[in-house]
């Protein structure tokens, strides 16, 4: 029968999603999802033939609550399409299903992120474009998913505050056990629990390299970023 799921990592993309995804699965008090993004709150009501990343919408309630044990007290997904500017529908239908649900946003430098998507791109040969042109396309992907605020807004509209947390990739990678212990207690669960599998780096980062003016150029034309009041902790 399944069950829904009460917590959603629910972006950014290139922010270390897939790493928290699988240091959440080894709690012992949480069940993640497999496949990591089920990308249930976007695409059609019907289906359209356009494959898994066009969304799920359409598979419905029942085929969502299948995917999560309902044994566990903690159930997750991580999909960071759910804060792409692709997909604005995806807020309004998760607060009409999930409206207790807990939510994590991952952040991290907006210009690396934006040069990781870039790289992560030009590898799967879907980028052609030399870096400064991509980068500071106003209507592209890499300036319109670095702007935080704008992404995040659609959810904090329609949650209580206190059931979003944001998290810094740099946290995550830095301070993993300070970072892993926030999430466990926001998630509800033990937030001593610790593993030695924790002490394994997630992935081998990749050197993010920007040249100092395109930086600038970046950080200008993204014109804005978290304000602080949005990233202090919630309490729990």
């Amino acid at each position: 029968m399944g069950a829904l799921p009460n917590l959603i990592v629910i972006g950014a993309m290139k922010c270390g999603t897939t790493a928290l995804h699988r240091y959440l699965g080894m709690h012992p008090e949480v069940f993640m999802s497999s496949p990591k993004e089920l990308n249930f709150f976007f695409g059609p009501e019907g289906a359209s033939g356009g494959g898994w990343h066009r969304g799920n919408w359409h598979r419905g309630v029942r085929w969502y609550a299948s995917r999560f044990d309902p044994g566990a007290p903690v159930r997750g997904e991580s999909s960071p399409g759910y804060t792409s500017p692709d997909h604005p529908e995806a807020a309004g239908r998760m607060a009409r299903l999930l409206p207790g649900a807990r939510l994590v946003y991952l952040v991290r430098d907006p210009v690396e992120r934006a040069v990781s998507q870039y790289l992560h791109h030009r590898a799967e040969g879907t980028e052609r474009r030399g870096m400064r042109e991509a980068l500071l396309d106003p209507e592209g992907h890499y300036l319109r998913r670095s702007r935080y605020l704008v992404r995040l807004s659609p959810y904090l509209e329609r949650f209580p505050r206190q059931n979003i947390l944001i998290l810094s990739q740099e946290e995550l990678l830095e301070r993993r056990r300070e970072a892993l212990g926030r999430v466990f207690r926001f998630a509800g669960v033990d937030d001593a629990f610790w593993t030695p599998e924790y002490e394994v780096p997630p992935c081998r980062r990749a050197a993010v390299r920007c040249d100092p003016g395109l930086r600038a150029e970046f950080l200008a034309a993204l014109g804005e970023d978290l304000p602080r009041r949005f990233a202090a902790r919630p309490r729990g």
